[in-house]
């Protein structure tokens, strides 16, 4: 793997974990340990979200609003969705068949695999976000949907770094024939 996407991998899990302190250092202590919702990987109900809501207030949902949202989150889903292209698409070229496939398709196999989670965290992102400012009302459907968001952001997002698992045993297995 280049040193550029090694690079790439590592400020990735740097800025999951700095946005991860920021949920348990500053954002639950100030909810009374409620977690946000994108850190509830099995969904959650509008009860639940209006509770994390109100534990909020309004100074915290305008600072979750800017640091979250607006920054760190903002970020994130495109840096990660980078970092497991670039690894997928490397490890890929190692294996013979994938090297000789079509350019379009070396590119789009690993993309496919990572776009879903991106679109799914940045629609998630974009739902909580409206619905802290008001500008989407907090009821059972647009919370279900931002919920929906969720699981599968979590989902898409396993898939993808199960797939890099795979294409990594089969590219170390290929070397250790060759």
């Amino acid at each position: 793997m280049s040193i550029q996407t090694k690079a790439l991998i590592a400020l990735a899990i740097v800025w999951f974990a700095a946005m991860a302190g920021m949920h348990v250092f500053w954002f639950e202590p100030m909810t009374g340990g409620l977690r946000a919702p994108d850190s509830r990987p099995l969904g959650y109900a509008a009860d639940d979200f209006a509770a994390w809501q109100a534990a909020l207030g309004a100074d915290g949902q305008a600072a979750f609003l800017r640091w979250h949202s607006g920054f760190a989150d903002f970020v994130f889903p495109w840096l990660l969705m980078a970092a497991l292209f670039l690894a997928m698409r490397e490890t890929l070229r190692r294996l013979p068949r994938y090297r000789h496939l079509p350019r379009w398709t070396q590119i789009a196999v690993p993309l496919a695999l990572v776009a879903p989670y991106g679109l799914f965290d940045v629609l998630e992102n974009g739902l909580v976000a409206d619905m802290l400012t008001g500008a989407v009302p907090v009821n059972d459907a647009s919370v279900g949907l931002a919920s929906a968001y969720t699981l599968l952001k979590w989902a898409f997002v396993a898939l993808a770094l199960g797939a890099l698992f795979v294409f990594r045993l089969a590219a170390s297995r290929h070397a250790r024939r060759t």
